[in-house]
């Protein structure tokens, strides 16, 4: 009897690769896919389709999915200078959901009988997946053989390498998910809260004692709060690197990965609650996210009133906190994506960045919306003097405004 038809999401790694060889395994036809979303160059994308096949896939799909992802996804993150618990810019969460709309389309397109992922049952992977594809397929079955049958990723690694599959031992040893966003890292330092992932797992960053001296100085042009060039800040053009996809914020978040790596920024440890409850960590590289939202939020402080970011602050991490866990499709992410763009319409200008041994700081920035500079027009500077008022004017304003912490404190501390 000719077995099920499935779509698994795959990656190459050892969890994906387990999962395609326990499919074969069983009898079951595969298809493949391979979403990029920034993290495979040409060359590894095609060992992944070499590794699929030798697995024994009946066939392998790779969807670029790099310019859907920045316009659909991480503009919206950098719009909210999003960062879980103040820490993460959500490398992965943001990416799992395309992935998952992706491989749903897939599946649908060739009729398959059922959706396959590598996700184990501890952390958030297999609840945004599931969630995106229950969404899109309600009827289509959903397989995560890591989560459904509880191996441990030194069963996995026996069970290929005793069917002639090879597994290297860092990725053995530690799990990697790499996007444009950034690289997550796990292994057996963050099962726990109190050791460090050492310098062998970190995939692309340098550390800071080997980060480069001299600091680079660039310039970051924006448009409506997103990127949309990249110089040094002498003028001079950057080195080349990767090839662009046509995709300016891309292009540059592309770019500051590569810088920003080199100079050691962007390294992390997040420790967080997890959907299912509880509490996870995990090492993360993301140097061109980091500095994208430093400039940002500098850019910002420079062009919206406090108002504007008080609430786009709150509305932010609603946006970000949602869209991590996996809860994309609820009509408030809409809503909240009205408000970010309209609160981007002055967001335009340039700042000016040094990254140095693991540091981004904002130099400066400038802009044709800079509410600093519509004051000083007006005759008034910070710290400096104001045209804008009298002195005794000054004085009654204090007078006044002091009304409130008068009133309050005439009325005792509240003891009887």
């Amino acid at each position: 009897m000719p077995g099920r038809n499935f779509v698994l999401a795959f990656s190459g790694g050892l969890d994906t690769s387990y999962g395609l060889a326990v499919l074969v395994d069983r009898g079951e036809r595969v298809t493949t896919v391979t979403v990029n979303t920034g993290g495979f160059d040409a060359a590894e994308l095609a060992d992944i389709e070499t590794r699929s096949s030798a697995l024994g896939a009946d066939d392998h799909v790779v969807v670029d999915g790099r310019a859907r992802l920045f316009e659909q996804f991480v503009s919206y993150i950098l719009m909210a200078n999003y960062l879980r618990n103040g820490v993460y810019p959500s490398c992965v969460g943001v990416e799992r959901m395309l992935q998952a709309e992706e491989v749903t389309r897939v599946a649908l397109e060739r009729g398959a009988n059922a959706i396959a992922h590598g996700s184990t049952g501890a952390g958030n992977d297999h609840v945004r997946f599931d969630a995106v594809t229950k969404a899109l397929a309600p009827k289509l079955e959903i397989v995560g053989l890591i989560r459904d049958e509880a191996h441990t990723r030194e069963e996995e690694r026996d069970f290929l390498r005793d069917r002639g599959h090879p597994v290297s031992e860092i990725t053995a040893k530690y799990s990697f998910n790499v996007g444009i966003l950034g690289t997550t890292i796990g292994g057996e330092e963050t099962y726990g809260s109190w050791e460090y992932l050492p310098e062998a797992a970190w995939p692309s960053t340098r550390s800071i004692a080997d980060a480069p001296d001299r600091a680079a100085e660039l310039v970051i042009a924006f448009e409506h709060g997103l990127p949309v060039g990249l110089e040094h800040a002498d003028g001079s053009a950057l080195e080349a690197g990767d090839a662009g996809i046509g995709v300016p914020g891309y292009d540059t978040l592309a770019a500051l990965n590569r810088i920003g790596a080199e100079h050691g920024v962007g390294r992390g440890i997040h420790t967080g609650q997890t959907i299912m409850g509880i509490v996870g960590r995990l090492g993360f590289e993301a140097p061109g996210m980091m500095t994208l939202i430093t400039a940002h939020r500098e850019l910002e402080r420079l062009v919206l009133t406090n108002a504007q970011q008080m609430l786009k602050a709150s509305l932010g991490t609603t946006f970000g906190d949602m869209l991590h866990e996996g809860r994309y499709y609820d009509p408030l992410l809409s809503d909240i994506r009205a408000f970010l763009d309209s609160s981007q319409q002055r967001v335009t200008g340039e700042v000016r960045v040094r990254l140095h041994k693991g540091n981004v700081i904002a130099l400066g920035c400038r802009s044709p919306y800079s509410l600093l500079d519509a004051g000083r027009r007006l005759g008034s500077t910070y710290g400096h003097g104001s045209s804008l008022w009298t002195g005794p004017e000054a004085r009654a304003f204090a007078h006044i405004y002091a009304t409130a912490g008068v009133l309050a404190r005439s009325t005792g501390d509240g003891d009887d």
